[in-house]
């Protein structure tokens, strides 16, 4: 099914799949309350949703998004009341935590301008596939802003502390070819390709157990911040518990009676 007309597309497919579509094109797909409410609210009602395989991110009309609406912020700044985007920001982070713990894998596509906030976006997904045309820039230093949607977070964590900074005092569009030499995209394939590695990714999603995935996404969340002790014994409590599922009878029933021929 499809809501066409609305800031944001969602579309089940017959694989189990849920795509996401930022469509504010016009804007270039630039965040305002309204798409970010109804992503937050999208990704969560996905998380509660039988049958569903994983979350797709993209958006409209040959660009991801450009971050943050600067239209919110001029109103903000036209009456030097920056407090008034107090509810924006928070939404704002609260939708890249939000789909930073999905419990269902999830896979970002990129095209064209990547920016601001939208960087948050894609570095909160757990795959990444950019397009040749994608570039990817912070644009906060030019405005005298820092890093949100959880990037200042994120970007450290995936392309490490002096890449980060690298990134952020350069303040200029990075291409698809250094973006992937970086780690901030998985892979870059041209649009003509984008079909094909999207089934790839779905069926590798597809094939994961649920409580597994959920599990071991935690585990890794959690390893960014904990000792190794620390993770250690949260990986023993979650093996148990992967362990009890029906999926992992069956497989190992599966693995021991091939073997055992």
């Amino acid at each position: 099914m499809s809501n066409s007309g609305k800031v944001l597309l969602k579309t089940r497919d017959a694989d189990g799949f849920l795509t996401l579509t930022l469509n504010r094109p016009n804007r270039l797909n630039a965040l305002d309350p309204e798409l970010l409410f109804a992503l937050d609210a999208a990704v969560k009602e996905a998380n509660e949703s039988a049958g569903l395989k994983g979350v797709i991110l993209t958006g409209a009309g040959g660009h991801f998004c450009a971050g943050g609406d600067v239209f919110i912020m001029k109103e903000a700044v036209d009456t030097r009341n920056i407090d008034a985007l107090s509810p924006f920001l928070s939404i704002l982070e609260q939708t890249a935590h939000t789909l930073f713990t999905c419990h269902l894998p999830t896979l970002c596509l990129l095209d064209g301008i990547v920016a601001g906030a939208g960087v948050g976006l894609a570095l909160a997904s757990d795959i990444r596939v950019a397009t040749r045309e994608a570039r990817c820039v912070f644009a906060f230093p030019t405005l005298g802003a820092i890093p949100d949607a959880g990037s200042s977070y994120l970007l450290p964590n995936v392309i490490g502390y002096h890449r980060a900074m690298e990134f952020y005092i350069r303040n200029e569009p990075v291409d698809a070819e250094t973006g992937l030499a970086w780690g901030l995209y998985h892979e870059v394939v041209s649009k003509d390709e984008i079909p094909e590695r999207l089934a790839f990714w779905k069926e590798r999603m597809a094939a994961l157990a649920s409580k597994g995935f959920k599990l071991s996404k935690e585990l890794f969340r959690q390893a960014l911040h904990r000792s190794m002790k620390d993770q250690v014994d949260a990986e023993y409590f979650a093996q148990l518990t992967a362990m009890k599922s029906e999926h992992f009878y069956q497989q190992v029933a599966k693995l021991t009676t091939k073997k055992g021929k």
